[in-house]
């Protein structure tokens, strides 16, 4: 990812644009974590989807993408990944069935 698509974070004593490595304003030192925790909240949100994914907990990942994209909703990778678990279904065994299957239908022969 590069700096130009990071979203700004601006101290709110100095109205400096705030160091993203350091996480603090370049003027006054202020240690600006929290804001940078909430700016980048859908991103950390998609990330940890992305993670509970890998781990097969798909209601998990959905619940993160949901509030990543309520959060942030021009994130085009979470609407995306979002867009195709609830057209595929949630991946992962805690599935819930579908309308009108329960838990231990079979397919009959």
């Amino acid at each position: 990812m590069t700096t130009e698509t990071l979203p700004e974070v601006i101290c709110p004593l100095c109205k400096v644009p705030a160091d993203w490595q350091s996480l603090g304003c370049p003027s006054c030192r202020e240690d600006l974590s929290v804001l940078f925790r909430l700016r980048y909240a859908a991103r950390i949100d998609y990330n940890r989807a992305l993670d509970a994914l890998a781990a097969g907990d798909g209601p998990l990942a959905l619940g993160l993408l949901h509030r990543a994209v309520a959060a942030e909703p021009g994130l085009e990778p979470a609407r995306e990944l979002l867009e195709s678990l609830s057209v595929a279904g949630s991946p992962g065994p805690e599935r819930s069935p579908a309308p009108g299957e329960s838990e231990g239908d079979t397919p009959s022969e």
